[in-house]
């Protein structure tokens, strides 16, 4: 699906190295209400982190950059959460800028971490494909608690999310879906696809990565996978993937703008036709 003006996707490039030196801790985000008990919770405007209110506790997805973590903190208290209520910390994929700071958060809260199984190949064997510059970025070392069993849903208090093993982004990238309620009783579908950044899905990234160029159909299979799902409310990665900075102000007691299934389908249509012409 092409992009034209009334997309409600962003075509921004991607290159993690290029994103990260931008410093986006610099650059305070306040927390956002994307779905009942569901908040854009990083604090910063590039990468997401979001914070699950379960009745029982808290799950976190992604823990954004070790930078920005106190950014995140402070948002977690400022909607009056302890972050020791977290119990479950769910982990995207293996890259700087969404695990960056989940050795702190493992430490401060003591939560269950999770990461996709063929993620481990990063932390334990090639900890330079994480990404970010040694020297400025930091991503302690630190192991998952437990992997990712697509038969076996994520439960905690009253949410329980599937996941979806989606390899590409990177070889144990793992997508996330739940089911909230609106106050009027309304089932509401959120889904985030665990990573769709095409810098990893170039021939140059595959030569100097060593990683199999195989990754690229494995991201399109996915993407035709999920795109067969209705999804109400889409959550992205990185603000950039969609236009949720632009509506975040719009949102109401009464009204959603994040409320959108046409959001989805038109995210996972952009995405094949990108990695498709990669593949030519």
């Amino acid at each position: 699906m092409p992009l034209n003006s009334t997309s409600k996707i962003s075509p921004s490039p991607e290159n993690l190295m290029q994103r990260v030196c931008r410093r986006p801790w610099e650059s305070y985000l306040e927390p956002i209400r994307m779905a009942p008990g569901v908040w854009y919770i990083s604090g910063n405007d590039w990468v997401a982190s979001y914070l699950i209110d379960t009745g029982d506790g808290l799950i976190l997805i992604d823990t954004a950059l070790h930078e920005s973590c106190y950014l995140m903190l402070e948002n977690i208290r400022s909607l009056g959460y302890s972050p020791r209520d977290i119990k479950k910390i769910l982990l995207s994929h293996a890259h700087i800028d969404h695990i960056g700071a989940a050795k702190t958060m493992k430490e401060l809260t003591h939560a269950e971490m999770y990461l996709g199984k063929r993620d481990l190949y990063f932390l334990h064997e090639r900890r330079d494909l994480i990404g970010g510059d040694s020297e400025k970025y930091t991503c302690g070392v630190f192991e998952p608690d437990e992997l990712y069993d697509d038969e076996k849903p994520v439960v905690q208090g009253n949410i329980c999310i599937d996941t979806v093993s989606t390899p590409g982004h990177t070889p144990g990238c793992t997508s996330f879906f739940f089911t909230v309620k609106d106050k009027s009783g309304k089932d509401l579908r959120c889904g985030m696809h665990g990573g769709v950044g095409l810098n990893t899905m170039t021939n140059e990234y595959f030569k100097t990565s060593g990683l199999p160029a195989t990754l690229r159909n494995e991201f399109a299979d996915g993407l035709n996978k999920l795109d067969r799902m209705n999804i109400d409310i889409t959550l992205p990665s990185h603000t950039n993937q969609v236009g949720i900075l632009l509506l975040k102000d719009k949102i109401t007691d009464n009204f959603n703008p994040f409320i959108d299934q046409s959001i989805w389908h038109e995210l996972m249509h952009e995405r094949l036709d990108r990695v498709q012409a990669l593949m030519k």
